[in-house]
């Protein structure tokens, strides 16, 4: 039987603790070359001026846990100004105002399909959880202050996977909605052993962290690269948000991968996606910086070479980083195994989707 997991299915089982773990174990394997990766994909149809329809998808394998991951995402999405900044927002187009993200987890062995999910807390999850890895082999051993810039979807499970790898004593978050800062502050500071200070000045936010977290959609640096100092280290979900002194500064860039994004235009539309630009904008400038996260996790390269280096972990657009399908196999099958453990989803017939002839 096939297991058809819900958002709801997979927050209830997931936890950040297991995810580090697993995302680690997935990270070590596939710098030692014991998994597989296929470059993220999109695929742009216009639709009206601004507004773009796009189909993303990514898949890897991870052999340690017999499984190999698609990811595929069918959104529509609009560039816009947001309290003065640059944006890039996904339109909640679907019947009832909802999205469309699916995991498909393979069995490696029969081929078959175990599990569709909706994968939006696998999405979360694995990204927070990525970070929180790329600060445990890259922070300073004393980190403990956060600057966090973003409260919305991503920026919860950044702070989760951090407090995981690090014993943080204070976190300082902006954005430019003060009504959101102050609200993920107070519930934030609720939930943790530490407190979650909201700020006005997003300098203050970069000025005393040991490590700083970028955590938005934003298509504009959301800081100044000349206000870090010698030790911090960055996290950045993707490039938009950081601007060119960040990576000029850095002694070392960190990287999911070396492979590149594709992009794929529909050439006839009037304009291009707005961020699309800034998506491969940082390639082959910094090049020399560039290490992937997977070998420094297995030892294979070195990461922070003394506790003066600054280091930043990219996101998309950050040299040729974007998220791995790896990362969807490793969540995915440890949200499928809990969650068949627990009794949770609906089950259908795998047959239906097996065919009898081959492909």
């Amino acid at each position: 039987m096939t297991l058809i997991l819900s958002e709801d299915d997979v927050e209830e089982v997931l936890s950040m603790r297991d995810c580090v773990h697993v995302l680690e174990e997935t990270f070590r394997d596939f710098g030692l070359g014991q998994a597989v990766s296929r470059p993220r994909t999109h695929t742009y149809s216009w639709l009206e001026p601004g507004i773009f329809y796009n189909f993303k998808s990514m898949d890897g394998g991870v052999p340690r846990y017999g499984v190999h991951a698609l990811r595929i995402t069918s959104e529509v999405v609009q560039s816009q100004k947001h309290f003065g900044g640059l944006r890039e927002e996904k339109l909640p187009r679907a019947t009832g105002g909802r999205y469309v993200g699916l995991l498909l987890l393979f069995d490696m062995q029969t081929t078959e399909p175990l599990a569709i999910m909706q994968e939006s807390g696998v999405q979360r999850m694995r990204v927070g959880g990525t970070s929180g890895i790329a600060a445990k082999y890259l922070a300073r051993k004393d980190a403990k202050r956060v600057g966090m810039f973003g409260t919305g979807w991503q920026a919860k499970p950044q702070l989760e996977a951090l407090s995981h790898v690090r014993a943080l004593d204070q976190v300082k978050v902006y954005s430019p909605n003060p009504a959101n800062r102050a609200r993920f502050a107070s519930e934030m500071s609720a939930c943790s052993s530490f407190p979650v200070i909201a700020v006005d000045d997003p300098r203050e936010v970069v000025e005393d962290a040991d490590v700083v977290v970028c955590a938005t959609n934003s298509q504009e640096p959301v800081f100044d690269g000349n206000w870090l100092r010698p030790g911090q280290h960055v996290n950045s979900l993707q490039a938009g948000e950081l601007d060119r002194t960040t990576h000029v500064v850095a002694d070392l860039i960190a990287v999911r991968a070396f492979e590149e994004s594709r992009l794929y235009l529909q050439k006839s539309a009037p304009e291009y996606p707005f961020h699309t630009e800034k998506m491969s904008r940082f390639n082959k400038e910094f090049e020399s910086k560039y290490e992937a996260l997977g070998l420094i996790v297995a030892g294979q390269k070195p990461g922070r070479a003394s506790d003066q280096d600054i280091t930043l972990f990219g996101g998309t657009g950050t040299g040729p980083s974007s998220g791995l399908g790896i990362q969807f196999a490793a969540v995915g099958k440890l949200a499928y195994d809990l969650a068949r453990a627990r009794g949770l989803g609906h089950e259908i017939p795998t047959e239906w989707l097996t065919e009898a002839h081959h492909p």
